[in-house]
């Protein structure tokens, strides 16, 4: 009889039932310090992310602020079983031509709505796919999930998602340990969204669900509509190219479905 281990049982059958992979992050021990910089570039990372664990992600940067000059690059990340990038509570960070195949849960993930001025640009996820082991929305997952618009999504693709490929999902507050009653992400406008693909998604290529209203300049005292902008989209062979549930002031500029 095989020796059992925590990984390979007697009929190896923990590799696909634990669901308990390694995982990379980046923490300094006070927000706002600028003490943590992470620079990965051209990283194979699989079997990766622990199910059921928040917080236990693939590549994973997490309450640090600003943290301008780091950044993932060039990395494939694959059959992980809890997300594939995660970006905290992290301000400026460039995350560059990666490849997410085969996730559960969102892929590319901002988390409590108060990361601003991030950069996203050339990411390929392929295959993301549904999770029971995460939060009530990774069961019906998205490649790109959005809960601050002030960051730049340019040239990234979403091919094969069990759900979604983009998803704008702006809380009125920030959650989590980033709260605050004086940043309000759905009265902010796009920083940038432009040249974006999605095909083959089971659900929708974009979904703008649930209240996204831009106002003014974006404070939590504005009124005034203001438009914002999301351009040179590509959605095919998606159940429904695109659908704003509840959000105005939002236009779609160049968008070929």
């Amino acid at each position: 009889f095989a020796t059992q281990t925590c990984f390979q049982g007697r009929y190896g059958e923990e590799l696909d039932s634990d669901q308990f992979g390694s995982q990379i992050m980046f923490h300094a021990a006070e927000m706002g310090t600028r003490e943590v910089h992470g620079r990965l570039e051209n990283v194979e990372v699989t079997w990766a992310g622990q199910a059921f664990r928040l917080g236990r992600y693939p590549i994973h940067f997490h309450m640090n602020g600003d943290v301008s000059g780091s950044y993932v690059k060039g990395c494939a990340i694959h059959h992980t079983f809890n997300r594939a990038v995660t970006v905290h509570g992290v301000d400026n960070l460039l995350v560059e031509n990666n490849v997410a195949y085969d996730n559960m849960g969102h892929a590319f993930f901002l988390e409590d709505g108060i990361e601003e001025n991030n950069i996203f640009r050339g990411n390929l996820a392929i295959f993301t796919k549904t999770s029971s082991s995460l939060l009530n929305v990774d069961v019906t997952p998205a490649s790109f999930w959005i809960v601050n618009p002030v960051n730049t999504f340019e040239n990234n693709v979403a091919a094969g998602s069990t759900h979604f490929g983009f998803w704008f999902n702006m809380p009125a507050h920030p959650g989590g340990p980033s709260f605050t009653n004086t940043v309000c992400p759905r009265n902010k406008g796009m920083l940038k969204f432009s040249g974006n693909e999605a095909h083959s998604c089971g659900r929708y290529g974009i979904w703008v669900w649930e209240f996204w209203n831009p106002r003014g300049d974006g404070s939590c005292e504005a009124t005034e509509p203001h438009m914002t902008t999301l351009e040179d989209f590509h959605g095919w062979h998606n159940l429904r190219g695109v659908e704003v549930e509840e959000g105005s002031g939002i236009e779609m500029k160049n968008f070929v479905l």
